[in-house]
């Protein structure tokens, strides 16, 4: 949510040069891989989600079919969480050591062999061994299509581009729903949620390992010099970049963020079927409505990430302050009278979706960026994500359950409106700290 990397001296943003010029000193042969990765790595990533977000939209009728309660389920979440934060801590850096195109193939496989695992078993012990093991290899994905973007797009450009990118969880999760809706609708029962998944992600990774270019290097063209990145490639990821990441102030400003936007991000992901449910829905219809939360993240990811780069010049701070705003006004509606109303409700749901993924997308996405550099984009986006997954999991899965529960779902959301409220003082602290440099300038 910064335009300062790690490995610049100077601390005010570059000035973006104009937009057609890399285009014009881009020869075709690298802007066709370029594409080619692109969409690779969004593809792909709609293809994580159908083996993580079906565990999501089917989490009620496992529960019903196996007598299991939304605590004992939430549990699931939660562990396998802590497990996915464990892996962005590791994989963030080994991304950038190894490369990001090794972790998201493997990844890929990873999140098709245990989809199909879990479908095959029924204890709580086996739900979260394999889905602990899923999340900690799927933690690569993310981290891994960060550093690949780091090396085909010059950093004037991020925020578009990882705004775009980012549509791949909502899209994914879009697709995830409503697969199982279809799959549920069909007869097919919960367990074929988690194996035609499987297989569809199988078949793209043996795709993915022709069309992913790791870099421009990959394909025999030059890498971005240090006008647009930052340090080449081969300086590689150092202990002092590691060292001046760590002792950035506004970067921990947006590790904060990332704890409550990922807890937001999580409970919603987690529960709108459910919620949903209890208001009356049938099994097919909640399935499918829930989709609306990532549909209309799809829209905020777009609207914040573009925003940031061509009206507010690579300063992320001022668009999250507004719509942290809009949300926390959208989830005390929710936890009132209107959030009774079905169709309002679902509205309301749509509103936070747009509100929430909006700030949500930059954290990891172009602030990671941002923050590292060329150098360090896996390994920021890998503190910047573990940080938010690590303090996040127990509100995502037996927190929100235990609110629903206690206080029933206008108190839960009542409880997530402040946590909401209390996520626009760091983003106040890193705006301010993003205009001096402009100030500067």
């Amino acid at each position: 949510m910064t335009t300062r990397s790690v490995s610049e001296v100077n601390p005010a943003a570059p000035s973006p040069p104009p937009p057609r010029r890399e285009a014009e000193r881009r020869s075709p042969r690298f802007l066709r891989w370029r594409r080619a990765t692109f969409w690779t790595l969004f593809v792909g990533y709609v293809a994580y989600y159908l083996c993580r977000a079906n565990l999501d939209a089917v989490m009620p009728l496992i529960g019903r079919d196996l007598g299991l309660s939304d605590m004992a389920l939430g549990s699931v979440v939660t562990v396998s969480t802590w497990f996915y934060a464990a892996g962005k801590f590791t994989h963030g850096f080994l991304a950038d050591i190894v490369g990001g195109r090794v972790l998201f193939l493997v990844g890929l496989l990873g999140a098709a062999l245990f989809s199909a695992l879990f479908g095959l078993f029924g204890g709580m012990t086996a739900f979260i061994v394999i889905w602990s093991a899923n999340r900690f290899l799927q933690a690569g994905g993310w981290v891994g299509m960060v550093q690949v973007t780091a090396q085909w797009y010059p950093t004037w450009r991020v925020g578009g581009v990882m705004a775009v990118l980012s549509l791949s969880f909502s899209a994914g999760d879009i697709v995830a729903r409503n697969l199982s809706a279809l799959i549920v609708d069909a007869g097919l029962g919960w367990r074929s949620a988690f194996f035609i998944p499987a297989v569809i992600t199988l078949v793209f990774a043996a795709v993915a390992w022709f069309t992913l270019k790791s870099a421009p290097e990959a394909v025999g063209e030059p890498p971005l010099d240090a006008t647009e990145a930052g340090p080449p490639r081969e300086a590689g990821l150092t202990g002092d970049v590691v060292k001046r990441l760590l002792t950035n102030g506004p970067f921990w400003m947006l590790a904060i963020l990332s704890i409550s936007l990922t807890g937001l991000r999580l409970a919603f992901l987690t529960w709108t079927t459910s919620y949903l449910l209890s208001l009356g829905d049938d099994a097919g219809a909640a399935l499918a409505k829930s989709s609306l939360f990532p549909a209309a993240g799809i829209a905020g990811t777009l609207f914040a990430g573009f925003y940031s780069d061509y009206v507010s010049k690579g300063r992320r701070g001022p668009i999250s302050v507004l719509l942290l705003a809009a949300l926390t006004v959208a989830l005390f509606l929710l936890g009132g009278p209107l959030g009774a109303d079905p169709t309002t409700a679902l509205v309301l749901v749509g509103v936070v979706g747009f509100t929430l993924m909006g700030p949500y997308s930059l954290i990891a996405g172009a602030g990671a960026i941002d923050f590292g550099g060329r150098q360090a984009a896996a390994a920021a986006a890998g503190l910047l994500d573990g940080i938010g997954y690590l303090f996040s999991a127990v509100l995502g899965g037996v927190g929100m359950a235990a609110l629903a529960t206690e206080l029933g779902w206008d108190g839960a959301f009542r409880i997530l409106a402040w946590l909401s409220a209390a996520t626009l003082i760091p983003a106040l602290l890193i705006t301010r700290w993003q205009r001096r440099p402009a100030a500067a300038e």
